[in-house]
């Protein structure tokens, strides 16, 4: 069911009750349509924490068979790492390219001397 969820007031947002398939209970909300200031917000999954004592996502039929157990799965805070690691290689590959003009400097000014 669309309801209307009002974060502040000018904020409203679209969204759909996430139902438990047993007990049919609400269980939490997806945010369907949100204000530009929301746009992260947008078909996340908000689970309500007190109506839920346990969940498995999907079914033995969906799971996916090519995981592997060195695979992980995306979340934002793993994404912050690889980007972390990523901006650090960089900066690695900067110093490096650096030194390697110096060296390539030097050496032409040996060849020209010669």
């Amino acid at each position: 069911e669309n309801r209307l969820f009002e974060v502040g007031k000018r904020c409203v947002c679209l969204t759909v009750d996430l139902m438990c398939r047993g007990c049919r209970a609400v269980i939490g909300m997806v945010y369907t349509s949100t204000p530009k200031s929301m746009d992260h917000k947008r078909f996340t999954f908000c689970l309500s924490v007190a109506d839920i004592d346990s969940y498995v996502l999907g079914s033995a039929s969906q799971m996916l068979t090519a995981e592997g157990a060195k695979e992980q799965p995306v979340t934002l805070e793993y994404r912050g790492v690889v980007e972390q690691q990523l901006t650090e290689m960089k900066m690695l590959v900067m110093s490096m390219a650096q030194r390697l003009e110096k060296i390539e400097v030097g050496l032409q000014e040996d060849c020209d001397d010669m």
